[in-house]
């Protein structure tokens, strides 16, 4: 299975890079290019769409334990966002359909009601193409979250989470819909 998937990685990288280097006028051509964002390096995530490309980077401030996010084009950062929590994962996807990245943040926070360190799902889109902006920071899903990843398979990712129940983990399918996420289905291997 894991060699499938480094196959399937493999392929939407050289996809990637393929079109990164097409010209704008070849790219306005295709009438039904979707978004395809691809992990590219351990901390940074690069896309393409019909219009755009760039990169997805993060990392820690060693010297105040602060997460950042980092947007870049064209080489250069062009938006951060600094999040003050321990960061457990991080994931992008098109999670709305528009083509353009959004970015998914699991956090270990408290929360107001719930004043226990849990695992929480935080949502960060790209407001005009450029700037970090939180679209969707859950308190929790539907039961305590365990880890997360986003299926890309579709033209509008989905969230695949694990999350505890009182008897088993159980796996769930959620979308972005509107504010905040909605249940999709229980996930069956």
């Amino acid at each position: 299975m894991r060699i499938i998937y480094f196959i399937g990685c493999q392929l939407l990288l050289i996809l990637l890079v393929c079109g990164c280097i097409q010209n704008a006028d070849s790219m306005n051509q295709v009438d039904d290019i979707r978004m395809i964002c691809q992990k590219s390096d351990s901390n940074e995530f690069c896309y393409v769409n019909a219009t755009d490309s760039g990169i997805i980077r993060y990392e820690y401030l060693n010297h105040d334990s602060v997460f950042v996010l980092y947007h870049i084009k064209n080489d250069s950062v062009v938006d951060e966002w600094r999040i003050p929590y321990p960061v457990y994962r991080v994931d992008c996807g098109d999670l709305t359909g528009d083509g353009v990245p959004e970015i998914c943040v699991g956090v270990i926070k408290k929360t107001r009601y719930r004043p226990v360190l849990d695992k929480r799902l935080f949502i960060f889109k790209l407001h005009r193409g450029i700037f970090i902006r939180p679209l969707w920071l859950g308190s929790r899903v539907s039961n305590p979250l365990i880890d997360f990843c986003l299926e890309r398979d579709s033209t509008t990712s989905v969230i695949h989470t694990w999350e505890q129940t009182p008897d088993s983990v159980v796996q769930i399918l959620y979308t972005y819909h509107g504010f905040g996420i909605k249940f999709l289905r229980y996930h069956t291997e």
